[in-house]
Order: structure tokens, then C-alpha cells, then sequence
């Protein structure tokens, strides 16, 4: 999400803007990309020509971690399905198989006079 900073030059953060498109004059400012899931530490002013934004990443929570085994879960569930699908198809071209074999004894034995 783009935002409006505003920091002094240690690098401190001092405001953070959204919805803005003016900048401030007399103020150290940057328009800065905060990546999903990014927390905007501080700006790095170690080259004042060019300042850098430096994030940090908050560890994955415990929902995070449920998500992405939710996910995991949804996609063996999809493949078992699938190998299901395959076995049954299967089960059916032996079923017919073996109803046609049936059928081929039942002529033999009808045209045997017995």
C-alpha cells in the first residue's frame, strides 16, 4: 500500500500518510510501498540521496500457520478425490467387462443344447 512518510534525519518515522498526494514542503518525505504483511521500521538515511525504506516482518501467527494448512488439506483432499475418481472410472470399464463376459457364457450355454 503506497504511503506518505515523514522522517527526520536519523531516519526516525515520524507520521505515515495514506490518501495523500500532496507533499509537505520543508519536511523530509518519501512516498514508500508497504508490502503485505510488512511493518515500516525505519528509513535507512545512510546516503541522504537516497533514502531507503527498511521493513520488518511480524512471525507468522498461529491463524497464519492454520491457513496455509488449510490449504494444504484442501489440496490432498482435491488429489484423493481425484485418485477416487480415477479408481471408480476403472471399477466401472471392469464391471463391463465382466458383464459382457457373462453375457458372451450366457449365448454359449443358451446355443448348447443341453
Amino acid at each position: 500500500m503506497r504511503a506518505l512518510v515523514i522522517y527526520d534525519s536519523t531516519g526516525r518515522i515520524w507520521s505515515i500518510i495514506y490518501g495523500e498526494e500532496a507533499l509537505p514542503q520543508g519536511l523530509r518525505c518519501m512516498w514508500v510501498d508497504i508490502p503485505d504483511g510488512a511493518q515500516l521500521d525505519h528509513i535507512n538515511v545512510t546516503d541522504a540521496d537516497n533514502p531507503q525504506p527498511v521493513f520488518s516482518y511480524l512471525p507468522e501467527s498461529d491463524i497464519g500457520r492454520l491457513q496455509e494448512q488449510v490449504v494444504s488439506l484442501g489440496d490432498q483432499l482435491t488429489e484423493a478425490q481425484l485418485a477416487l475418481t480415477e479408481q471408480y472410472e476403472a471399477n466401472l470399464a471392469l464391471a463391463e467387462e465382466i458383464t459382457n463376459a457373462q453375457l458372451a457364457l450366457t449365448e454359449i450355454y443358451e446355443g448348447m443344447e443341453v
